[in-house]
């Protein structure tokens, strides 16, 4: 059972009254002049419905005692009045311990002012209040937080902001304070991105106040924001400095220095490493140094590049932490990091992102495929199974003369005896002697061996054109191996010896790692635990060369780096796969943030990426255009048929060194069974010879 507590103000008496409904639909906390519900029904909002009863009777029993007072009298309700009126918003948080004793009559402000309220009372574990502000379905306008808290209870709240990186442009604090120990502890827990506002009560209706700046060198304090007097008919207008504009804000740093976290990545961004243990590296060149050549002239601050120790770009790891780049971003040890990295789920639960300024694909990066051995080039016209009938056939074709000759041999007649009938071996041989284009020695006035024959030599003539002809071709046109084209070619190429790999702790490793089934689940399944994930993709171009290796890489890096050594020693596979963006990663909450996308904008729609990028690719394409002309000049020169050399006829002199050892063995089998005979004359059978005259007729 849900309870939701509809607090109604009757005009004409000015009392509350408080009455349960039950309800089991969408549920929520009503509090206000109207219903205000919070419309979320996953598990873990499913606590915000049950409020027990001693916390709404502690809440809301001040409520009660002073309901017949005079409300706008309270210099606590008049102000929460005017924050919660229309100058702002209408999503608040009011978080509360009690200690205040007015809380009471600024919820009640809350309620008059029509605003979408959400009571809180103050818990250690914040869990509530973090899974409101990190719900990914709350509206993207601004949320208020006004806090009304003991001065420790305030200290408490704002360092687990700061533990569980609470802090998010659209995400603003109004912190009450009843002395000035509270503002002098605040600003050294805040961080860059919390947008907090301290009213202190200086006096009866006036409270001063007190707004997070962050200075030229990167120190968030809380400047004089002015004062704030209210009373029963005032309504001030929101002071300028109390909701600063970011956009204008952060469109000048003041020559501030951030600490841009990157590696060594060219083209994007080429570094030179100044000191190992700080990790502190200097720019060289890169599509991402243009760019933060562009973001620093423009808004007037500078930067100075850091190197992660594990040199990875890094995420989120199932052990809980963050690696890489994006750990450094995390972990505010750096303002932002820009290094191609690309945009994804798991590392936006830990940064923020700017709009990706550069969108392309993976592809398989392999070597470019070697001709192949055409030492056998001979049999590749047919297959081994064509081969096999053939043998076959030409065997068989002995024995069936043989008999076709046996029968015609035995009717009778007045004719003249026939010529010595041959012998099978010599049937046989003859019908070799056709395959191979060669005459026939065996002539026959018979019809049915006549028709036995024509069958045959047409049967020969076919196999000899097509043989000759594919041979030809082949001999022609290299062949080459069979390329990696597509991520399914991957499990075929891994029986072939190659291996798969991609850059260790980058989003590219994550895709695979995290896939449950399909084509990525099997590609993931082919990677080997060490020798896979590699460290650089310099490592990895090497190894493509040297190796049976097969890289996965983003189109643009793979592109120039396989230019720089060349390119017509790679070959990119056909299909790519897995669009993706890159982005500057953030601090959470990172102000500056909004203004580095306005600037990557006008960027991107100026062309002035796509320009330093062929800027990049022109660096290296004229000192690599000279390197391969000379590589092969010795094969354009003299372009054309090229004469057949040894290696494509090395099959025909295989076979001639293979009859010749056969001849040989066969001569010495002779001759050793002459010298048996003469030791053993009795061991001599007579057999009639047929003499190989030119032909014989029977």
């Amino acid at each position: 059972m849900v309870t939701v507590i509809i607090v109604c103000k009757l005009l004409a008496l000015g009392v509350v009254m408080v009455m349960p409904v039950v309800g089991g639909g969408g549920g929520g906390v009503g509090v206000g002049g109207g219903v205000t519900q919070l419309h979320h029904n996953t598990p873990q909002l499913e606590a915000l419905h049950h409020i027990n009863t001693t916390t709404t009777s502690s809440l809301l029993s001040p409520l009660y005692t002073r309901a017949q007072g005079s409300l706008w009298e309270d210099d606590v309700a008049v102000l929460v009045s005017f924050l919660v009126g229309p100058s702002f918003g209408s999503h608040f948080l009011l978080i509360s311990d009690n200690s205040i004793a007015d809380v009471g009559v600024a919820a009640r402000a809350c309620f008059g002012e029509w605003a979408d309220t959400v009571l809180l009372n103050h818990h250690q574990d914040l869990g509530m209040l973090e899974v409101i502000l990190k719900d990914p379905r709350r509206p993207l306008d601004s949320i208020y937080v006004v806090v009304l808290c003991s001065t420790q209870h305030t200290l408490a709240l704002f360092q687990k902001v700061r533990a569980r990186g609470l802090e998010s442009t659209t995400v603003h604090w109004f912190v009450l304070a009843s002395s000035l120990d509270l503002r002098i502890s605040l600003h050294h827990l805040l961080r860059e991105g919390a947008q907090v506002t301290v009213f202190t009560k200086e006096a009866a209706g006036m409270f001063k106040m007190d707004v997070s700046r962050v200075s030229s060198q990167g120190r968030v304090t809380l400047e004089d924001g002015g004062w704030w007097r209210g009373g029963r008919t005032t309504t001030t207008a929101p002071q300028p400095r109390l909701l600063p504009d970011l956009l204008h804000q952060y469109s000048n740093f003041w020559g501030r220095r951030l600490r841009v976290a990157a590696n060594n990545n060219w083209p994007f961004l080429g570094l030179k490493l100044l000191q190992e243990e700080s990790g502190e590296a200097a720019p060289i060149s890169g599509i991402d140094i243009s760019i933060l050549d562009a973001l620093t002239s423009t808004l007037n601050f500078s930067y100075q590049l850091v190197v992660p120790p594990d040199r990875a770009w890094g995420g989120p790891q199932p052990d809980g932490t963050v690696t890489g780049l994006i750990g450094m971003v995390a972990r505010h040890e750096a303002n932002l990091a820009i290094c191609e990295i690309t945009i994804t789920d798991q590392r936006e639960t830990v940064v923020d992102f700017t709009a990706p300024y550069w969108l392309e694909s993976l592809t398989l990066v392999s070597r470019a495929p070697r001709q192949r051995d055409r030492s056998l080039a001979v049999f590749w016209p047919f297959t081994a199974l064509v081969w096999a009938l053939i043998g076959v056939a030409t065997v068989v074709m002995g024995p069936v003369l043989w008999v076709v000759v046996w029968a015609q041999r035995g009717e009778g007649g007045d004719t003249p005896p026939p010529p010595p009938r041959p012998s099978l071996q010599q049937l046989t041989f003859n019908m070799f002697r056709s395959l191979v284009v060669q005459e026939n020695l065996l002539v026959s006035q018979d019809w049915p061996l006549r028709f036995v024959f024509i069958a045959w030599y047409f049967f020969c003539y076919n196999v000899y054109a097509m043989y000759a002809g594919t041979l030809t071709a082949v001999l022609a046109i290299p062949t080459f191996e069979k390329p990696v084209d597509s991520l399914t070619d991957l499990p075929l190429a891994s029986l072939d010896g190659f291996a798969v790999g991609t850059l260790k702790d980058s989003s590219t490793e994550f895709l695979f790692r995290g896939a449950d089934s399909g084509i990525y689940h099997e590609v993931w399944q082919l990677f080997h635990p060490i020798h896979s994930l590699l460290p650089d993709p310099e490592l990895g171009f090497d190894k493509v060369l040297k190796d049976k290796f097969v890289l996965i890489n983003s189109e643009l890096n793979a592109e120039i780096r396989a230019t720089v050594r060349g390119r017509h020693r790679y070959h990119f596979g056909r299909d790519t796969f897995y669009p993706h963006g890159y982005g500057i990663a953030c601090t959470t909450g990172a102000p500056f943030r909004l203004s580095f996308e306005k600037m990557l904008a006008w960027i991107t729609e100026a062309g002035l990426i796509n320009f330093w990028a062929e800027q990049e690719i022109q660096k290296v394409s004229g000192q690599t255009a000279t390197e391969e002309g000379v590589e092969a000049g010795d094969d354009t020169e003299g372009s054309g048929p090229g004469s057949l050399t040894l290696q494509h006829l090395q099959a025909a002199f295989l076979l001639l060194v293979c009859g010749a050892l056969v001849a040989g063995v066969v001569f010495l089998m002779e001759v050793l069974k002459e010298a048996v005979m003469r030791i053993c004359p009795s061991l001599t059978t007579p057999s009639p010879r047929m003499s190989s005259a030119s032909g014989q007729v029977w």
